[in-house]
């Protein structure tokens, strides 16, 4: 599942039209590590991925993963730094073909390095479809423009090295996790820097920006996850960009306040957003959903199990170990009297990065006729794997993911395409409300 995206609000940007600067690099990781170490943690990283799901054949190309992990081997070498190792284990995330499996990003590592005055890249980057390297919003004058190398690296050469390194179901799904993390993923690939100079073209002219941040990237305290706003007289807009358990009583409250709010304002039609949510947990979509319908659902209609010490006492006569397939419902009744529900038409803006639990909401939303839903397809399967185990490799300290299950949607589809939205409406990295109004016009002509 994906965190939210690092906020670029507060950030000190200079130009530099010369295109001559200097940068200098602050100082990251230096324990190294034996080859011996860095096998047993590689060796351990694979078995545990085997070990722990379902059904690897799900989403992998095993041989592809083989062959891979071959090639990583004989990568390995006395003296490696954790970045120098990550950057090699990280080459066969893209054969698993799942954002739940794989090698994480070395968040401790980067917490540490910030904790100790490190910088990350200042600026948010986007990728458009035809996957050319963009600053996002947040740089005045230049969001938008073509980036042609940060500090000397070019883009093509930047992206060669990172995207193969990412964890995914599809190559597109890859650049967007790569554009959400960017700052973080350039750190492990090239360090941190003081000052960025980055090379960009837009509308024709070349120029190079000195992009210089204080002493890190990290969120900022009043960072907005959950907004609700009146658009027009008739539609509410709530933008939900987590699920993430850590939010919980937040979301709570969050809701509480905004549905009061969509009560008092008397609009007919609520749009929810959630084109940057990355997933989280069920107990905050059930949240959500108990405020959109009274009617009992399951998000589910079958699972097949990893058995464990968590969930063997659910599965009778199974063994840990053990896989099973079988069908299963999680019903949920929501609460019959709700004085807050909202029982207008009900409208679900999903995306590409739309993934995980947000991914099985908008599912289930489209499944039981809870809301209508619009934008660009998943990227991310609707039969979505879950309940990823974190494993942390005993001497390099980073971490391996792998789900214990497989679901099947409410719908029974068994197939492996993304949620399809009953109707497409583009969406410009750049400009997120767009879409909104193009929902909005959308949504009025069908009701002409």
């Amino acid at each position: 599942m994906f965190n939210k995206a690092f906020i670029f609000s507060h950030l000190t940007f200079l130009l530099c039209l010369t295109g001559c600067v200097s940068y200098a690099p602050v100082p990251a990781d230096k324990q190294s590590y034996s080859k011996a170490a860095i096998t047993e943690d590689f060796d351990a990283f694979l078995n545990f991925v085997k070990g722990t799901h379902p059904d690897l054949s799900y989403s992998a190309d095993l041989s592809e993963l083989d062959e891979t992990a071959d090639n990583v081997r004989r990568s390995f070498h006395d003296g490696m730094t954790m970045r120098e190792i990550w950057m090699e284990m990280a080459r066969v995330n893209p054969p698993f073909h799942d954002a739940h499996v794989g090698l994480r990003r070395p968040v401790a590592a980067l917490e540490v390095y910030q904790k100790q005055g490190g910088v990350l890249f200042p600026a948010q980057i986007v990728f458009g479809g035809n996957g050319v390297m963009r600053l996002g919003p947040g740089v005045e004058g230049a969001a938008g423009a073509e980036v042609l190398s940060i500090n000397g690296v070019g883009a093509d050469a930047i992206v060669r090295t990172l995207l193969p390194r990412m964890r995914g179901e599809t190559e597109a799904l890859r650049r967007l996790v790569l554009g959400r993390y960017f700052s973080q993923y350039f750190w492990i690939a090239y360090g941190g820097f003081e000052t960025y100079a980055v090379r960009i073209n837009k509308n024709g002219r070349t120029r190079t920006l000195t992009l210089k941040a204080g002493a890190n990237s990290e969120p900022q305290e009043g960072e907005t996850l959950f907004t609700y706003e009146r658009i027009d007289s008739a539609t509410g807009y709530l933008n939900v960009t987590t699920f993430e358990i850590e939010h919980k009583e937040r979301f709570e409250d969050f809701l509480e306040t905004a549905f009061a709010q969509i009560q008092q304002d008397g609009v007919t039609r609520l749009i929810i957003d959630l084109r940057e949510n990355g997933g989280g947990a069920r107990d905050l979509s059930d949240l959500l959903m108990a405020y959109l319908t009274d009617k009992p659902y399951s998000a589910i209609s079958r699972v097949k199990a990893r058995v464990t010490p968590e969930n063997v006492k659910r599965i009778p006569g199974a063994k840990i170990g053990d896989v099973v397939s079988l069908p299963f419902k999680q019903p949920v009744s929501p609460p019959e009297a709700y004085p807050m529900r909202f029982d207008g038409d009900v409208y679900a803006l999903i995306g590409g990065i739309t993934y995980s639990q947000a991914i099985v909401f908008a599912a289930t939303l489209q499944d039981y006729g809870i809301a209508t839903l619009a934008g660009e397809k998943t990227q991310g399967p609707a039969n979505q794997t879950g309940q990823v185990q974190k494993h942390t490799l005993a001497n390099t300290t980073l971490e391996a993911l792998a789900p214990i299950y497989i679901f099947t949607r409410a719908s029974g589809d068994t197939s492996r395409q993304g949620v399809v939205p009953d109707f497409e409406i583009a969406n410009d990295p750049l400009d997120p409300m767009e879409s909104v109004h193009l929902l909005l016009a959308k949504i009025s002509t069908s009701t002409d």
